[in-house]
This record gives structure tokens, sequence and C-alpha cells, in this order.
């Protein structure tokens, strides 16, 4: 297998071609290194990864700020020590990120105004930078020196300059950002220079014998700026000025193009890295949305790339790569690209945290030790809490029966995957079957618990998992036609008519009216077919592509669509609902549900808005009817899950794992 096999890329002799790249984490507060980071990086070495680098790290007070690793001053240099050790102790190579934002840092955070080639502001932070000086140009090239030869002498072996994502490299490559007209701007040479110079400079202060490896937008997906072709000729600047590596990743922060979300396919950015390899001798990297070893393999087996990045799938499984060697590949907890732990935390200033993985980032405080006692545990409830508590149970040694009472595991997965983006969410399923079978966990289907059944199973500890039902609405709803719950629209079982009206615009609505919308739409096979063959023009493969044959209106009580949504996922939903030509009407008060359609109220006026099927996502409710009753029954009860209350799988997870840990 290439994943297994030893490579080397400078100095740096790696025992195989899995990678962690760098992510922000904020668990950083003050700049140093703290127990928390050490504990986590750690795991992901023990776990096997060949390189783990981490990041990013200031490099001077004007591009990170507050819950960056600090590489900006000697005082830092005791906790970086220890970093590199703890991960060299792991038996990986590590390296550390140079990390400068440019006009993407925000003053909230680095108390200063913000610095890029020019002055023009993002939508990502909605400030203005200022224009850098050539003396501010100089004291950036002279602070990323300064960092990397700091990182050389706490024990790194390696360090990355960040020249991806928008950051401050990227700023002045692209024309977009770059408006410049002295010797750093204007002509593609000019504004390769300062990346270019970032470069050798660097290799002066650490010598050729240091492993350099450059993190590079493979495209920047922004209307205008650098494509692949232009991030190619620039990484064979990068590798003549003395890189050893191209660490080769997708677009901005700003870009219209998913990067992380599960709309990218897996390993969809690999063409850009194949467009740098063919530019380059150096190795390089491939990455983002890359949670699976068979794309992997097969990345490196088509000669796409060298080496493969697992960023997030790290997080969600620090064991991931020795899975790989043993040939356990059922066995990984994949990402399933929510980004509800990880990307919607790090844009919301917070630590992150992994939906799938309930240890991340506490591997300095949690640990799952072997039960004192093991005991006889029922879990009631097959849904992501419940096979996490069932799975967690029985890895500290107790025995656990898990009873579910459809005729298949996996509780609100099933809806969640079908909406446009989740696929990725069977995959927790998967790992859970393989998982209870691997740990020992009697499973019974179409086992509905009741508590006579309980009592007389005699468990000394039991854990509802019962889950959640769609919560009725707050106002008449005529139910001899076609009107049906999110969950059933998900499932795509009931057949709809043309008009289809969607009440509640949260996150259950929004999906729910995606998958509606794109009934009819052209599958991939036929747009391949079509494309291939030239059997029609662009505009009616988009047609085709954009438009199904239902008619969708989504009805929400509030201003604005998808509140409940993460940061960094919204605004793809939003977009999909946009390009679909779905209806929203919020701030729209629904009155009824009856044979001519919804009534709805907005601004003291009612209409109708005419439906053949009514969709309702106006919540969920517990299930919960056994708590009671089973109070005084049983010798130890837990409440987990949507069953205690209704909300995200994250929570559902984290019970899950907290009480079972704790029986």
């Amino acid at each position: 297998m290439l994943l297994l096999e030893p490579m080397q890329i400078g100095n740096l002799d790696l025992k195989n071609r899995m990678a962690m790249p760098a992510m922000h984490h904020a668990y950083t507060p003050d700049g140093f290194v703290n127990e928390r980071l050490i504990a986590y990086y750690r795991t992901r070495a023990e776990g096997g990864a060949a390189l783990i680098t981490v990041g990013g790290c200031t490099i001077d007070d004007f591009g990170g700020g507050a819950g960056f690793i600090g590489l900006n001053d000697d005082k830092y240099l005791p906790g970086l020590q220890q970093l590199a050790a703890a991960v060299k102790g792991g038996n990986a190579a590590v390296a550390a990120q140079l990390y400068h934002a440019g006009r993407y840092a925000f003053s909230i955070m680095t108390g200063k105004q913000a610095i890029a080639p020019s002055p023009i502001a993002s939508r990502l932070t909605r400030e203005e930078p200022r224009e850098m000086t050539l003396e501010d140009i100089e004291k950036v090239m002279e602070s990323f020196a300064a960092a990397a030869g700091r990182a050389r002498i706490a024990g790194f072996d390696a360090v990355e300059i960040i020249a991806s994502a928008g950051y401050l490299i990227c700023q002045f490559l692209s024309p977009l950002t770059n408006q410049r007209t002295d010797e750093y701007g204007g002509t593609f040479e000019n504004r390769c220079r300062f990346g270019v110079e970032v470069v050798k400079r660097i290799r002066r202060e650490t010598g050729d014998d240091f492993t350099l490896l450059v993190r590079l937008s493979g495209h920047d997906f922004m209307p205008g700026g650098s494509t692949n072709q232009e991030a190619a000729l620039f990484a064979r600047k990068l590798e003549e000025a003395g890189v050893h590596g191209i660490n080769v990743t997708g677009g901005w922060h700003e870009t219209r193009v998913p990067q992380t979300t599960g709309d990218l396919p897996r390993g969809g950015f690999a063409y850009l890295a194949q467009g740098i390899k063919e530019a380059v001798d150096v190795p390089v990297i491939a990455s983002n949305r890359i949670n699976d070893p068979e794309v992997a393999e097969a990345i490196l087996r088509n000669g796409q790339a060298d080496m493969i990045n697992f960023g997030r799938p790290l997080l969600a499984d620090p064991q991931l790569p020795h899975k790989v060697k043993a040939g356990l590949p059922g066995s990984i907890r994949k990402c399933i690209a929510c980004n509800q732990g990880c990307m919607d935390m790090v844009f919301s200033a917070r630590a992150v945290h992994c939906t799938v993985n309930p240890v991340a980032g506490r591997e300095s405080e949690v640990q799952v030790t072997p039960a004192a006692t093991p005991r006889r545990v029922l879990v009631v409830g097959g849904g992501p809490a419940g096979m996490e508590a069932a799975c967690t149970a029985a890895a500290r040694g107790h025995h656990v029966t898990l009873w579910e009472k459809d005729a298949k595991l996996g509780g609100q997965l099933h809806y969640a995957a079908s909406a446009p983006g989740k696929q990725e969410f069977l995959s927790l399923l998967d790992y859970y079957q393989e998982e209870l079978k691997a740990r020992g966990v009697m499973v019974a289907l179409l086992q509905e618990a009741t508590v006579e059944k309980i009592t007389e199973f005699n468990p000394e500890a039991v854990i509802l998992a019962t889950g959640s039902l769609p919560l009725e609405p707050p106002f008449p709803v005529n139910r001899a036609w076609g009107v049906i719950s999110a969950r059933e629209a998900l499932a795509q079982k009931v057949p709809l008519g043309k008009n289809v009206v969607v009440v509640g615009g949260g996150s259950v609505g929004c999906e729910a009216a995606l998958a509606v919308a794109q009934i009819g739409t052209i599958n991939d096979e036929n747009l391949k077919f079509l494309m291939e063959n030239d059997a029609e023009s662009l505009e009616t493969l988009k047609a085709l592509l954009n438009r199904g044959i239902k008619n969708v209106t989504i009805v929400e009580q509030f201003k604005g669509l998808g509140k409940d949504l993460g940061i960094t996922t919204r605004w793809v939903v939003l977009k999909h609902i946009r390009r679909m030509g779905i209806k929203a009407k919020d701030q729209s008060r629904v009155v009824e549900v009856n044979e001519k359609g919804v009534v709805v109220e907005k601004d003291g006026n009612a209409a109708v808005i005419p439906a053949d099927a009514v969709i309702l996502a106006v919540g969920a409710r517990s299930v919960n009817l056994l708590e009671v009753p089973l109070r005084d029954q049983v010798k130890e009860l837990h409440v987990i899950g949507d069953a205690a209350e209704p909300r995200k799988i994250t929570e559902a997870i984290q019970e899950g794992f907290e009480i079972a840990r704790l029986l």
C-alpha cells in the first residue's frame, strides 16, 4: 500500500505518507503552549501520522492574535520545545506553520489595524487594512525568518509557510488584493516577489539542511484571482528559491466555492495537487476532504500527489494511520464534514472539538478506563447517543445490550444523510456498527422497550436514548391530504405534488426543501455523458442541474433562514436555496394548513400559498415515556440525547460518551 511506504521531504525521512496539516484550534489563548495542546498533538503522533504540522504560529504582532501559538518571541521557546519533543516522542516528525493573516487579521484579536499589500477590505473581517510600506515588507520578511530560526531552536524538524486560504502571501500574489505599483505589484513576477523573498530569508536563517514547506492555495476560487495555472507557476518559483515540499489546499476563505463541507466530494481537490505536481520536482501533499484511506491510496496511485493530508480526519480519529496499517479501515471513525465542532468553532473564536470524537481537545483530562466492576448495561435506542453509549460502556468492560425498536440502527442519521451534502453521516453509522460488533455488544433490532421487558431483563444500569419525534405545529392542520414531516420528506418515501411548501426555515426545513427541490435534477452520470458528447449547451446543462420538477417555498416566522446552522455551513445552504430557485417567505406566520394550501399572515395581511404538499419542520419533542415508571424499577437510570432534550448530533454523542465513561 502506497500510504504505508516511507518517503523523504528535504532532509526528513518519513515513515509513511500520512500527514496532519496545521489546523487552528484556539487551545492557546495566551500564545503559550500548554498541556492541552501537547496532549492533543502527542495523541495524533502516537496514532501513526508521519508528519504533523502545528499552527498557525504567529510571527509578529499584526498577523495572528489571541488563540494562535506564539512563535514571535523567545519567551515561547520552553513550551515549543516541550511540544516538539512530545510529537517526536510519539514517533512523528513535527513542523511549525509560520502564519500571517494580512488583511484577514481581526483588529479585535491583535489590537492593531491589519496590514496588507493594498488597502482593500475583506468580506471576512469587513475591516480595511493599512497598505504595507517597504519598511513593513522588510520587517515581515525578517519576522518570518526569525520565527523559522526560533522553530529550529525549539527542536522542530521543519517549518511551513502559509501561502493559502487568502492570507498575506496570497494577497501579494493575487491582482484582486495587490494593486501596488512598486516592485511588489503589477506583473506576475512582481506579485510573486514577496513570497519568494520570504523563502530566501528563511533559507538564509535556517540553512539548506532545514526542511521548508509551503502551504499553497491550488486555486483561489475567486473571480479574477489566481487559478491552478498561476499557482503552479508560483510553486515552481518557490522550488527554485529552496522549498522542499508543496502542501496544496483549496481556495480562499472568501470564496463562494465550498472547501470543507460535504458538498465537496471526497478528494475533490486532488486535481489541484496534480496541477502543482506537474510543475515541480519536490514532493506534493494533497488536501481537503480526504477522509477515506481508499480515496487517499487512489490519489497516490494515480500520481496526483506524493503524500496525503488527514486534517479533520485525525481530529475525528487519531488512530487512523495505525488502523490503515493494521488493515482495519472499517474501524476508522471518519470525519463527517459537518463543521460543527471544528470550522464553526474556529470562525466563532472558540476552542475546537469534534462532533464524532468526544475526546478531541480533552486528551489531557479525559480517560476511558476499565470499569472497577463490570455490570449488565441496557441501552434503549440505537441512534448516535445510544450507539456511542453502548460502544464506550463495552470498551470499559461492561456487558452491554442495545435494544432498537426499528429494523435498523442509526436513528436520525438516516434522515440527516438524505440532506444534500450530508451523505458522510452514514459513514458514522458504518463505524458504529463495526464497533458494536468488535466490542461484543448484543444488538437486538425490532425490540421495543417496555417497563415489563426491562424489569424482566434485570439490568444493573439502563441508558435511555429513545430520541425524538416531530413537534406538533401550533396551528390547525388538515391532515386529510399531503401533509408530512420533514423526516418523511428527507426519507423521500412519500410522493409529493408539484407545489410544495415547507413550514419552518431552520436547518431541518432548509435541508428538506433542498432535498425536494433536487427531485428531477440531472444526476452525475447523465451530466457526464451529455458533457462528454457535447449533447447540450452549458446553459442547458446548468438549468438541468439547478432546477428540478418541484416548485418549493419555505415559510419562516422570523427574519432569515437557517439561523441555527453553523457559520461555515449556513452560507452554503443559502447559496443552494438561491441556486435551486426555492422561494423564501420569512417573517410570515402560518395561520392554518388546509386543503387549499398554507394560510400565512405578514404585516397584518393574510394570504394563501397554494400547495399540493406541505412539509412541517417546526421542531422536535423528546420521546421519554420510560423514565418515570422505571425510576423505582432499576438500580441506575440515565437519559441522554434527544430523549433528554432535542439538540444536535454533537450533544447526543457527547452525552452518550460521558454517561458510559462514568458508569
